[in-house]
């Protein structure tokens, strides 16, 4: 199972679009988002991929009500999860947030098939223990070239690509 993984969008829009564009054509079944989308008009361009969305909330959200609204109200596929995320597989339970110190405590429990994060705008992809600790970096390219990253649920393996 492919899952996509992306973070801290900033309401790049055009950069997001091309991530899209990316995930669909690798065929990942799914799509997190470790927060930060910061608008509600993100949720209308995540609703385009085919799969489930599942999104935490970061630091930056401007009206989270107003997102959460618009997702429920409008598209179905997407799932919001609040500050942190708990989604079950057939290959395990993926657990995600936006801070890097709540997911690293997340992986460190040992339950997790895999954890997520975002909010320091830079990719990093390790192992504590057993457990995957992915943050796919940023799509708004602060730090380092915007990219997102895909994550092989049956196989551990974890592929960064860079939006161009």
């Amino acid at each position: 199972m492919k899952i996509a993984v992306i973070s801290d969008t900033h309401d790049h829009l055009e950069n997001l679009e091309k991530a899209l564009a990316g995930i669909d054509a690798l065929g990942a079944a799914s799509l997190f988002h470790c927060g930060d989308l910061v608008s509600p008009f993100v949720i209308d361009r995540l609703a385009k991929f085919a799969g489930t969305v599942n999104v935490v909330f970061g630091n930056n959200e401007g009206d989270r009500l107003t997102i959460g609204s618009v997702a429920s109200r409008k598209f179905p596929n997407v799932k919001l999860h609040g500050e942190v995320g708990f989604v079950g597989t057939e290959n395990g339970e993926i657990a995600f947030t936006h801070r890097p110190e709540f997911a690293h405590a997340l992986a460190c429990t040992k339950k997790y098939a895999a954890v997520f994060c975002g909010h320091t705008h830079r990719m990093k992809i390790e192992r504590i223990g057993v457990t995957p600790l992915i943050n796919p970096g940023d799509l708004m390219g602060l730090l380092e070239p915007p990219g997102w990253i895909l994550f092989d649920l049956v196989t551990g393996k974890a592929e960064h690509f860079t939006v161009k």
